[in-house]
């Protein structure tokens, strides 16, 4: 029992000794607060940096804020800027050659040996935050900001607009196919091949490709020749131009507008003849309008084709087969138009099945209103906007 007490109070001298032994510390350093200081007073205060040669003074690397480049020759891939960057602008890919296969990298200016092919080194502008911090880890020092202290690497660069984000994407990789087949990369090539096949069929999914349809075959009949001139009539009912082909408008404001009118003209099923007119004709009071702009739009419209000689009378049984007047499907988006889920979906059904059947407007309309005519889900409104896409 007495050694319990004796433990006891000598631990709660242990804790007094322990208690004055930090305070008297603590007001040493409140007597000397300005000498033998352990803690940095920043930003009074601040630890020397590192030497490292970087081209030029420290002092003036901050100041410059334009444009990353990339000295691709000299990049070894050790991808420390893409580590570095604070909101992953920068992208990097790279492959190794073939186990086997003998293949030379390279060397950078500084005579370091590349062990990898960069085939990829993407830069975006629009999410780089101008912070530096890529430059800095960089061993070959091949990525930096253009002008200023590196004014005779790369010449300042502070005016790079684009009127679309892909152009301030850079790309600065320089990988060619033929080295990629000489390192016996095929799984990197086969991987490239889908990612491609994937963007077209986004592409398509999206509108910005149209699919061909072919047109039925045409009979032949027997024709008598006749010295009579033969009038060129216009291909009616195509459905081929894609929106790009209103890139050939300079004009901002001229150029949306057509884009406007197209989108509205290829929703409602028209073809591209009705669609360059209705362009022209929108653009025409516009300030910026020119004879050379519509001679563009009006190259954009089908050539002409002969039209057909007239048979002979003793022929006339043998009639050519009637081509139809509009090629193709419309756009799915039109049904959206109509507010019954039933009979949208119902009539959705029917054009994904003429869809893979290649059939055309012409042809699925009437199925489309019996379909909806059997189920007691055709009302005047939605029989409307059917035949009208017929018209």
């Amino acid at each position: 029992m007495s050694e319990q007490i004796t433990a006891y109070f000598n631990n709660i001298a242990t804790g007094v000794k322990s208690f004055i032994t930090g305070l008297s510390l603590t007001f040493e350093h409140f007597k000397n607060k300005k000498e033998n200081v352990a803690t940095l007073q920043y930003p009074h205060e601040k630890f020397p940096l590192p030497e490292k040669k970087i081209g030029f003074e420290p002092s003036e690397y901050n100041v410059i804020r334009s444009r990353l480049h990339v000295d691709i020759d000299d990049c070894i891939s050790c991808r420390m800027c893409e580590r570095a960057c604070p909101v992953d602008c920068i992208k990097i890919e790279d492959v190794k050659a073939k186990k086997g296969v003998e293949f030379d990298y390279g060397q950078t200016s500084n005579d370091t040996q590349k062990k990898l092919l960069v085939t990829r080194f993407t830069i975006d502008m629009t999410e780089c935050m101008y912070c530096n911090l890529c430059v800095y880890p960089c061993p070959e020092e091949c990525i930096y900001m253009v002008g200023g202290p590196n004014e005779e690497k790369h010449e300042i660069d502070y005016e790079f607009s684009q009127y679309k984000r892909d152009g301030l994407i850079f790309d600065f990789a320089k990988a060619e196919t033929e080295d990629l087949v000489k390192m016996g990369a095929d799984d990197y090539l086969k991987k490239m091949k889908e990612k491609q096949e994937n963007l077209i069929k986004g592409e398509r999914l999206l509108g910005l490709e149209s699919e061909v349809v072919e047109a039925p075959p045409v009979v032949e009949t027997p024709t008598v020749v006749t010295d009579t001139p033969v009038a060129a009539v216009p291909i009616a009912g195509t459905d081929n131009l894609t929106i790009k082909c209103v890139d050939v408008i300079a004009d901002i404001k001229l150029r949306a507008a057509a884009k406007k009118v197209f989108f509205k003209s290829k929703k409602a099923g028209e073809d591209d003849i009705t669609k360059i007119d209705k362009i022209i004709a929108e653009l025409k009071p516009l300030d910026g309008f020119s004879a050379d702009i519509e001679q563009q739009l009006t190259a954009l419209k089908p050539a002409p084709v002969a039209a057909p000689a007239a048979a002979a009378p003793q022929a006339a049984a043998a009639q050519p087969a009637e081509i139809p007047t509009q090629i193709g499907l419309f756009d799915i988006k039109i049904l959206n138009d109509i507010d019954d889920i039933k009979a949208r979906a119902a009539l959705k059904k029917v054009y994904m099945g003429a869809k893979k059947a290649s059939k055309n407007t012409n042809d699925v309309i009437p199925e489309m209103i019996t379909e909806l005519d059997s189920k007691d889900l055709l009302s005047d409104k939605i029989k409307s906007l059917l035949e009208g896409i017929l018209k």
